[in-house]
């Protein structure tokens, strides 16, 4: 596919589309490409270990302990289709909107990367394929959470 037709998300190596802060620099994170809105990364495994950092944020923090707790805060209404957001990724994770989410750790780190998994492929379009061609980084970044 060529970098044109690519999902920025996918142009970007920010697979859930962070927005740039000024409060807040990712490893890995970089201002080569001139984007204006979206953190840019150096690498995949960068912009899915910055994914996991927000994910656990919203867990441990902002006590966002379900699948709509996660999106709604993450993808508001003004912005998504919230209830279909959720819906797609219910149906990849095979969970609940309101099962309680366990905290992230080792024994549960293939159910947060497949969250991830799920929710890039609401934002960038992701297929199976495109969701298998991520697992090598998204197993990278986890080793780096």
């Amino acid at each position: 596919m060529s970098t044109n037709k690519m999902a920025r998300g996918l142009r970007n190596n920010n697979p859930l589309n962070i927005i740039k802060s000024k409060s807040q620099v990712w490893l890995g994170e970089t201002h080569l490409g001139g984007e204006a809105r979206f953190c840019q990364f150096s690498s995949m495994q960068y912009g899915l270990r910055a994914a996991l950092k927000v994910l656990h944020t919203y867990y441990n923090k902002h006590g966002c302990r379900t699948i709509r707790q996660i999106i709604c805060r993450w993808a508001p209404e003004t912005e998504n289709q919230v209830a279909a957001y959720i819906k797609t990724v219910c149906g990849l994770v095979q969970l609940g909107a309101d099962a309680p989410l366990p905290p992230m750790k080792k024994e549960t780190r293939i159910l947060w990367c497949e969250l991830v998994l799920a929710m890039a492929t609401v934002e960038c379009g992701l297929t199976a394929e495109g969701r298998d061609s991520l697992r090598l980084a998204m197993s990278k970044a986890w080793a780096m959470v």
